[in-house]
């Protein structure tokens, strides 16, 4: 198994995305990995620059269709897609030359069956490289990987994608899970490949942060099997031995919490500490060396 055999579909979901999305592709045409199809979802763009530029783009498979939302766009875009394994990339955003070639020989290294992310460096409002080691237990309770993953068509088939009701976002923290729960686990990277767009007005800082509570017990609802206690505490004892971004016991505190205070009260608590850790993340200046 080899580049030279292997197809990688990159989906690319775009809604009035113009004026970021020519960067987004030209990374992913750039890319050491030759065997590649780029396959754009036009979910309902009704901007005429945006339209114009993906009429101008050349090498693209471009999908229209009505507004649906970024679960429905990464879904169609998947499954109509013809590479055995698909990677995931907001018109935003961008990854390194070799991420997919690095990512790919990384994935199969280290079992196939799972599916592997990058480190993440921040761009825009905040610069910073984030780096997020893998833990289940951690993940049941807050999104802890990046979106843009490389995974098996098969794979993403058998656990059917993304959840198209989830419209607040998250959706890629439902879909970890549910691949977690059936022993599917996230494999992390560890090189900054992945540049990822944060704005003030972005979906990462409003929408999801201000429904983090209720998001959070759509899945539980939506997964209902992984989040009864004593399943809670056997993954606890186990994924307690392994690496995790914060202490593991925190999550047992914040489980409490989750099942005893209203929503919103536990959403503002959130959001609180959100915004501390973003402040403190914003003031602090890095130089990012050249990879």
């Amino acid at each position: 198994m080899n580049k030279k055999t292997e197809l990688i579909s990159i989906i690319i979901p775009c809604y009035n995305s113009g004026r970021t999305i020519k960067r987004t592709i030209d990374s992913i045409k750039k890319q050491t990995w030759k065997e590649k199809e780029i396959i754009v979802v036009n979910d309902g763009s009704n901007d005429e620059y945006t339209l114009r530029i993906l009429l101008e783009i050349d090498g693209l498979v471009i999908i229209n269709q009505t507004n649906l939302g970024l679960s429905a766009a990464r879904n169609v875009g998947a499954y109509k897609a013809n590479g055995k394994f698909l990677f995931f990339l907001d018109s935003d955003d961008w990854i390194e030359e070799n991420a997919l070639e690095l990512m790919f020989n990384y994935l199969i290294r280290n079992g196939k069956n799972n599916y592997v992310y990058s480190d993440i460096i921040l761009e825009g409002n905040i610069k910073k490289i984030i780096r997020k080691n893998y833990n289940f237990f951690e993940q049941l309770f807050l999104n802890q990987i990046p979106y843009a993953i490389l995974i098996s068509k098969n794979t993403w088939l058998r656990n059917k994608g993304y959840d198209e009701n989830m419209i607040l976002g998250y959706e890629d923290w439902e879909f970890n899970i549910r691949l977690g729960a059936k022993n599917i686990f996230g494999i992390r990277l560890p090189l900054p490949l992945f540049h990822y767009t944060v704005s003030n007005s972005g979906m990462l800082i409003s929408k999801s942060s201000k429904y983090h509570t209720n998001i959070w017990k759509y899945i539980k609802e939506r997964n209902p099997e992984v989040y009864k206690k004593n399943k809670i505490l056997k993954n606890w004892m186990f994924w307690r031995k392994k690496s995790s971004s914060y202490p593991l016991l925190i999550f047992c505190f914040w489980y409490l919490i989750l099942e005893i205070l209203p929503d919103k009260i536990t959403s503002n608590i959130f959001i609180f500490f959100r915004n501390v850790k973003w402040f403190f993340t914003r003031n602090k200046f890095f130089k990012l060396n050249k990879l």
